[in-house]
């Protein structure tokens, strides 16, 4: 099956490049770190050696929050909502940034420092497809919530709850439906202008689409496995993080680190995606999504032609 062959490929591409799954896991640390000190110098001083901090330790954290959030020393609000924009808009320029250096990489073509070649040559226009890609996401997310609130509707209507749980269901599944063939065309329009060198990235990002479409049987199984795989070592996780506290110092550094584990696992399966993809745009042939449409020349230059 080709999309087995694809996922092998992905693997064996990330597995050629370790140094690239670092930076892919420690690159994004930074906004969130920096999110993160602004949150704890807030929280420290209001916290301390307190009733709260005691209650925060013993697992009582969400109902906590709620009570901190509802007396005078809390101050979270511009960080929980300037602070959360300004993180998210930055972590989408790491995103695209990051992108733009690996996509170079997975090509593995015979080039000096290919990593920041290909920040320096596709930044640009592939923060052009992410401008597209989150258009579309927009779309795809008004979709399902039109779809889930009119089940719910039905729910209200009919007075049972299960109609509520199955609205939810059928939104999230017809929003990866939507979502998963335009991640793939965002992709695939990177690396094909990338791979020729053009430009025309909201015109390749639909004729990557089209080509989506036409082969949902070799790529959207490709795609499953590595959405699949971060959902199962974040599940592992949640399973073994569950049952206890960190309430000591070790204990939260060791949260800390199998936390960290996980963010690696993540990098290294995001890196895996890519090389698939590459594997996958190659299996297409290589295709020049991103080529500006032909100009016509002018009569009397086609005669003299």
């Amino acid at each position: 099956m080709q999309s087995i062959s694809y996922v092998k490929e992905g693997f064996r591409i990330a597995g050629r490049h370790k140094k690239l799954v670092l930076v892919l896991w420690l690159a994004p640390l930074v906004p969130a770190l920096a999110l993160a000190a602004m949150a704890a110098s807030n929280l420290a001083p209001a916290l301390g050696r307190s009733v709260y901090g005691d209650r925060v330790l013993s697992g009582d954290w969400f109902i906590t929050f709620l009570e901190f959030r509802a007396s005078p020393a809390d101050a979270l609000g511009p960080i929980l909502s300037l602070g959360v924009l300004v993180m998210a808009a930055l972590t989408l320029v790491v995103q695209v940034v990051l992108s733009a250096g690996v996509v170079e990489v997975v090509l593995e073509r015979t080039q000096k420092n290919p990593f920041v070649l290909g920040i320096r040559k596709n930044f640009l226009r592939f923060l052009r497809t992410s401008i597209v890609l989150s258009a579309a996401t927009v779309v795809a997310f008004i979709a399902a919530r039109l779809l889930m609130k009119g089940i719910f509707k039905i729910a209200e209507a009919q007075a049972d709850g299960r109609f509520d749980i199955l609205g939810i269901v059928l939104a999230v599944v017809l929003f990866f439906l939507l979502w998963a063939p335009l991640d793939l065309a965002a992709d695939f329009s990177r690396i094909a202008a990338a791979r020729h060198d053009q430009r025309s990235m909201v015109r390749g990002f639909f004729r990557a689409l089209g080509s989506v479409l036409r082969h949902p049987g070799r790529l959207i199984p490709m795609y499953l496995v590595f959405l699949a795989l971060p959902l199962l070592v974040h599940f592992t996780y949640y399973k073994m993080r569950s049952p206890w506290t960190a309430s000591s110092l070790f204990l939260i550094l060791m949260s800390l680190v199998l936390q960290q584990v996980v963010m690696l696992l993540r990098a290294f399966f995001k890196l895996g995606l890519w090389g698939a993809e590459v594997a996958a745009y190659r299996g297409l042939e290589e295709p020049e999504f991103c080529r500006p449409k032909a100009k016509t020349a002018p009569i009397g230059e086609a005669l003299e032609v």
